[in-house]
């Protein structure tokens, strides 16, 4: 039984390397953790292990995981989930003449969308800025001969 456990303790913390999450470690060192005990003869039979390493292994988990993540983070980046933001300002070509207050097409995103204008008409190949969204429908204004280029 002490072979198993040892060996069983080396193959989690080795799968470590391979699926990383620092989950798997913790689950090994319990492993020889219990393999120590057994030699030391403080359990015997495989329910008091199997008890022991289910203990021991949460209680790294829980206690130890969350002080080695602190002292190594991984690597974290934070974006906008919201793409709407993101758009915001942006420079698009039209694609469908956009009559004032009316819906016509434009082109952004690799494909065309409904859009409106409400303060002039916009002729198809013309440039236009994207103020905002209302549902599908995008809000544009006509460009103000500003550099950039379309979408």
């Amino acid at each position: 039984m002490l072979t198993y456990w040892i060996v069983g303790g080396i193959v989690l913390t080795l799968l470590e390397i391979i699926i990383p999450g620092m989950v798997l470690v913790f689950l090994g060192i319990g492993a020889l953790i219990v393999a120590g005990l057994i030699w030391l003869g403080i359990v015997d039979g495989w329910i008091p292990a199997l008890t022991t390493w289910f203990v021991v292994s949460l209680a790294l988990l829980l206690v130890v995981r969350g002080l080695f993540q602190r002292m190594m983070p991984g690597d974290e980046t934070w974006r906008s989930t919201n793409e709407d933001i993101d758009a915001f300002g942006q420079v698009v070509k039209v694609a469908e003449t956009i009559n004032k207050g009316e819906q016509g097409r434009i082109r952004f995103r690799g494909t065309t969308w409904p859009a409106t204008c409400y303060e002039q008409t916009l002729e198809a190949g013309s440039q236009a800025t994207l103020v905002y969204r209302e549902n599908v429908v995008w809000i544009v204004e006509a460009l103000d001969d500003a550099p950039g280029e379309p979408e």
